[in-house]
């Protein structure tokens, strides 16, 4: 069931899966990730486990409002990572849920990090897929080599961002083969997620989506003191938001946290293998 909701002035794109009661999921997508980064079969087989699953479009990507972009330095940007963690807590309101287990990809992850410091009283658990790390404390972190850095922003920035989509998908698929790390490609969860960005976006850089990100305060004491548990989940060949060896520092260094390393995988979950071993993460941990 897809409802667009309004929050603050702007409408939110969400999609239900389950019965309506007192056990949810909420979803949160990276940067430039329409909800179906969670695929339906995802969703679907959470719901089977009892539970009301949203996913919902954030705000700046699919069917959920756009906003100018701030393409220059210059540009004000028009809201903040706060405005989207509210947008979480508007959309749990909006459907009555007292207490959500969080699941945040990427950009999504800081977003769920941000939300469960502000709203403890409505976090259950978390899951932090691929997440960046905004938490540091005393950790010492390594970045990750430079050829492998410079070598995926070559493939990054080789996308020449066609508007048409029959000329464009080519473009998209190397860029989602080669963050999917060495896991087999499965091209339809490839496609479909391409074709929903086509029928919603003027494809560009996210711009918003990024620039909101920069200058998050270190959380490490916050989320250090949180009454429930972290569950960080990063694959092992992904070094966009951070990489597989700094998240397992940061989980080690939570007393409570621990860490799944998703072997071969990258930032980009084009996988059907990879998304059952995610299910089976989240499956034994809240049952």
């Amino acid at each position: 069931m897809a409802i667009i909701i309004n929050i603050n002035n702007i409408n939110i794109w969400t999609e239900v899966y389950g019965r309506e009661n007192n056990k949810a999921i909420i979803l949160i997508a990276g940067a430039m990730a329409p909800a179906v980064f969670f695929p339906t079969d995802f969703c679907m087989k959470l719901a089977d486990l009892d539970y009301q699953v949203i996913r919902f479009d954030n705000r700046d990507i699919g069917y959920s409002t756009h906003f100018q972009p701030a393409k220059n330095d210059n540009d004000p940007l028009p809201y903040t990572v706060y405005d989207m963690v509210e947008d979480v807590n508007q959309i749990l309101v909006f459907y009555n849920i007292e207490k959500a287990i969080v699941v945040g990809h990427s950009m999504g992850g800081s977003i769920a990090q941000l939300f469960s410091i502000k709203y403890p009283q409505k976090t259950e658990q978390l899951f932090l897929l691929s997440a960046p790390i905004i938490a540091f404390g005393r950790n010492k972190y390594n970045q990750s080599p430079q050829v492998i850095l410079e070598d995926m922003w070559k493939v990054l920035m080789s996308n020449k961002m066609y508007q048409n989509y029959k000329k464009g998908k080519d473009e998209f698929l190397k860029v989602w083969k080669y963050l999917n790390g060495k896991r087999s490609f499965d091209t339809y969860l490839a496609d479909e997620y391409t074709k929903r960005l086509y029928e919603t976006e003027v494809i560009d850089v996210a711009y918003n989506h990024t620039k909101i990100q920069n200058d998050i305060p270190d959380v490490f004491t916050d989320l250090s003191m949180l009454p429930f548990r972290i569950h960080f989940l990063y694959g092992e060949n992904d070094h966009l938001a951070a990489n597989a060896e700094n998240t397992l520092i940061l989980a080690n260094s939570l007393p409570n946290a621990d860490f799944t390393l998703l072997k071969n995988a990258g930032h980009m979950y084009f996988n059907v293998a990879l998304w059952q071993e995610i299910f089976d993460v989240i499956k034994k941990n809240i049952l």
